[in-house]
């Protein structure tokens, strides 16, 4: 009999010591829309074009997150909107770099064209001098 007083106890303290736990975690609603938004900047960078690995492991935890949220799972949802928000930044950045690197080498192209041409026709560049 004592045997199951203590068992009853102990489950009801655990219990009440798990829900003492969730009720002192907040909601991290400012951490989500954080990664929302870092979601949105990783799109519109065209990061799932130049980062799709990234990419994909942000919108993945970002669905973890808000399937976290539905299971009350706080603590879970936090960290994972966290990380979700360092790989949609991750990607953002490869992205932008990605872009500019293509720009670079455009550049360089067109540099490359114009020197070719002065080469060809060096009179074109020649100013005349008229007395």
């Amino acid at each position: 009999m004592v045997a199951k007083r203590t068992t009853n106890y102990l489950a009801a303290s655990s219990l009440l010591m798990v829900l003492a736990g969730c009720a002192g975690v907040p909601v991290p609603t400012e951490q989500v829309e954080l990664t929302r938004n870092a979601v949105s900047r990783a799109v519109t960078a065209d990061a799932t074009q130049y980062a799709p690995a990234e990419m994909k492991a942000a919108q993945d935890k970002l669905y973890a997150v808000e399937r976290a949220l539905g299971e009350r799972n706080l603590v879970a949802a936090r960290t994972l909107a966290e990380q979700a928000e360092a790989d949609a930044n991750l990607a953002e950045r490869k992205a932008r770099a990605a872009k500019a690197q293509q720009q670079l080498r455009s550049a360089q192209q067109g540099i490359e064209v114009l020197k070719q041409e002065m080469l060809q026709s060096p009179d074109a560049i020649t100013p005349t001098i008229t007395p």
